[in-house]
């Protein structure tokens, strides 16, 4: 057994009383179909897409929206010592589930996989990224973090305040050092897409509120309350436009 995720899944942590509106945003910019609610209260739901595995859930929640990670392996408790190594803190327990935070604060939960998950892309617009939006105090030790939780290597692009950690197949995940020194560790998802301003014009159309465009992506704010980014990605490949 290895203590690496085989799968990670992306939550979008929503208000409760702003479930569902936020529930049929992410249902319709995805294109993919809100599963049967489940939990206690009925508080989770899978959005499914039409092939390939699930990776993206809405959590309904008491306090504000987030974002946090669910790591899936086959020997949970591997994964949980490993965690601790690198500086992963216990946050509290869930039933069977082990909550930790990462060295900068952000949470993550720690799960079971069965089988071996892929991500299939349809050349669409696609939810295939969770962005890390990282304090500068917190940089390096994130980067090592995360990069030995996940067993990938840091790619380094052009812009010197970025670093990803690619895996063919899985979710991708972009981290992005802030010019703010201090603060907890938080994330964003973002979505691939070939034509930005036609996607960011739909997204609004659905609900979302556009808060600005810069050069290379459009930060949003979807109902339900995360902010999100539209980034010219080739949705085939997730690869920046012109790589």
């Amino acid at each position: 057994m290895t203590a690496r995720p085989d799968w990670i899944q992306l939550f979008l942590d929503t208000p409760a009383g702003a479930y569902e509106e936020a529930v049929a945003f992410w249902s319709a910019v995805t294109g993919w179909t809100p599963s049967e609610r489940r939990g206690e209260d009925g508080q989770f739901l899978t959005l499914l897409p039409p092939a390939g595995a699930a990776y993206v859930k809405v959590q309904a929640v008491d306090g504000s929206a987030g974002v946090h990670l669910d790591l899936d392996s086959a020997d949970r408790p591997a994964a949980v010592a490993r965690a601790r190594e690198l500086g992963a803190t216990s946050a509290w327990t869930h039933h069977d589930v082990e909550v930790m935070r990462s060295p900068g604060g952000l949470v993550f939960c720690h799960t079971l996989v069965d089988g071996e998950p892929s991500l299939v892309r349809d050349g669409a617009t696609i939810l295939d990224q969770v962005c890390l939006d990282i304090p500068a105090a917190h940089w390096e030790s994130e980067v090592a973090f995360w990069s030995g939780l996940t067993g990938r290597g840091v790619q380094v692009g052009s812009l010197p305040h970025f670093a990803r950690l690619v895996e063919y197949g899985r979710l991708r995940i972009l981290l992005q050092r802030l010019d703010e020194s201090e603060g907890p560790v938080r994330a964003h998802p973002d979505l691939a897409t070939a034509d930005r301003a036609r996607d960011a014009e739909e997204h609004v159309r659905l609900g979302a509120r556009l808060e600005r465009v810069l050069d290379h992506w459009t930060v949003l704010t979807a109902p339900g309350g995360q902010v999100y980014c539209l980034t010219d990605r080739d949705p085939s490949t997730g690869l920046a436009a012109g790589v």
